[in-house]
């Protein structure tokens, strides 16, 4: 019994002497921190709290008192930012020492990760380089038509739950997760999903799978994202990032639709015939063509980052509009003037004449991020612009969007919601990194217009026929997701909806 005993006391001391190290990481270096357990670390904080609460302290406890901090996701050294200038060094001047998001590891096996938004910047920089056009303001004007008729399906669908609801009682995130869904249907696969008019389809089930795993399963996903190698070496567990029958559904999709458009020579202004047509065209400065998997994947991404972000962000918006009435009377009667100017139809031309609501999502953006933090990888040694600190090859970098956003010294009163703050003379008051609702850099978001697109036009949608205000549902503030990957509401979304 005394051997046994001398055993796991000479394991658990090794095991403390270890972790001690280890969480000395960011002492060592120089860098400041907040202080850690060292038996424990953040490792069962992360079970109970989203780690961007963890940021949240972090940023309290160092902002203006460093450019940055240090600490640790697990046992992970992660070092979060706290200096704007420093922000615009690594998403934008240094960039070619950060062109990573993620930490470098061989394929795991699935397609489904070699997306635009996962890959390093060796594969990055060429299919960045592909997708760039299929993005533009020409191509989001083709789109434009496709987005319309899927608003008047919404406007539609909205009016029959809001005829069956005597007391006004809308659940909107539902709501708008299945217009941005069948958006997304429209314009990523070609296929009309329909999910406004039934919710049970395909499609939504996928989007639920994608953002709303198991509670087991986020806490997977962290553990993967930060231990990638880990589960490299583990391929005999059948461990995926991606949920049950995500990939298989994804690939046929893309495969079938891909076979149908080309024997039956169907063009469309939408995604996959844009990737299509890369798919078929020569090599691009030694980029060989695209191939089905490699569609598939960026497929997979447009659907995931397009659908459940818009939805947040027009449920969010709402929301705010109907705790500042004001808000929602001065963006109705832009959008009223602005229509009657162009004969009551939405146009293109209409939409991007309406500066207010730009300022008015923009401002949603600023309160409610899709993520949280920019995370971003040193692919090199780097020197911290005017310190002694060097940041080692492959360190782990957050860059806390919300908190900025929360910033008072950035913004005044940061929790009040006031649209105002993004007419141009003020913007250009502020630091250019103060605002990351996109990311920045040539890193940002490569799809920010056409979710920009799909908002604008269903918020106009809405709002043109119908005032928001509380109902006794409402809560005072939406409380976050703790198990999603990016920021959306914990409950449902209520509000009352009157025909105007």
């Amino acid at each position: 019994m005394d051997f046994y005993f001398i055993i796991f006391s000479t394991i658990l001391t090794l095991l403390l002497s270890y972790l001690r190290y280890k969480y000395q990481y960011w002492e060592l270096l120089g860098v400041p921190q907040l202080k850690m357990n060292y038996l424990f670390g953040n490792l069962f904080r992360i079970r109970t709290i989203h780690k961007t609460e963890i940021m949240r302290e972090v940023y309290k406890e160092f902002r203006g008192k460093a450019k940055l901090a240090g600490t640790y996701i697990f046992t992970k050294p992660i070092a979060i930012v706290l200096d704007l200038d420093l922000v615009k060094s690594i998403l934008i001047k240094d960039f070619n020492k950060f062109t990573d998001r993620f930490e470098q590891v061989r394929s795991t096996g699935s397609f489904l990760n070699e997306h635009l938004f996962r890959l390093h910047g060796e594969k990055w920089r060429p299919l960045r380089t592909k997708l760039t056009p299929t993005f533009t303001s020409s191509k989001m004007k083709f789109m434009f038509p496709t987005v319309v008729t899927v608003a008047r399906q919404l406007d539609e669908t909205f009016g029959g739950h809001l005829a069956k609801t005597p007391s006004g009682d809308i659940e909107l995130h539902d709501l708008m997760g299945r217009f941005t869904t069948d958006v997304i249907g429209h314009c990523a696969f070609g296929v009309e999903c329909n999910s406004l008019k039934d919710p049970n389809v395909v499609f939504r089930d996928i989007g639920r799978r994608i953002f709303y795993p198991r509670y087991l399963s986020i806490r997977l996903r962290t553990l993967m994202i930060t231990y990638p190698a880990l589960f490299k070496y583990l391929k005999f567990l059948n461990i995926k990032e991606s949920p049950k029958g995500v990939e298989e559904f994804i690939l046929q999709l893309v495969r079938d639709t891909v076979r149908m458009r080309e024997e039956q020579n169907i063009q469309r202004n939408d995604f996959i015939n844009m990737l299509i047509e890369l798919k078929n065209s020569k090599d691009m400065k030694g980029v060989p063509p695209m191939g089905i998997e490699e569609m598939a994947a960026q497929v997979f991404v447009f659907f995931a980052a397009g659908f459940e972000t818009s939805s947040s962000n027009m449920s969010y918006g709402l929301f705010e509009l109907a705790k500042n009435p004001q808000v929602q009377e001065k963006l109705r009667a832009e959008i009223v003037s602005v229509l009657e100017k162009h004969n009551g139809e939405l146009t293109y031309e209409a939409m991007m004449e309406m500066t207010y609501l730009d300022q008015v999502i923009t401002e949603t953006l600023r309160k409610y991020p899709a993520l949280a933090a920019l995370t971003r990888v040193s692919i090199d040694d780097y020197k911290i612009p005017d310190t002694d600190i060097t940041l080692e090859k492959g360190t782990r970098i957050y860059i806390p969007a919300k908190e900025i956003h929360y910033d008072p010294e950035i913004y005044e009163d940061p929790k009040e919601f006031r649209p105002e703050r993004f007419n141009p003379e003020e913007v250009q008051k502020r630091h250019p990194q103060a605002f990351l609702g996109f990311g920045d850099g040539p890193r940002n978001c490569i799809g920010l217009r056409f979710g920009r697109m799909q908002v604008r036009v269903g918020l106009i949608t809405l709002l043109k026929s119908y005032r928001f205000s509380l109902s006794e549902k409402t809560p005072t503030e939406l409380e976050i997701s703790k198990y999603s990957i990016v920021l959306v509401p914990q409950s449902k979304v209520w509000l009352k909806a009157e025909r105007l």
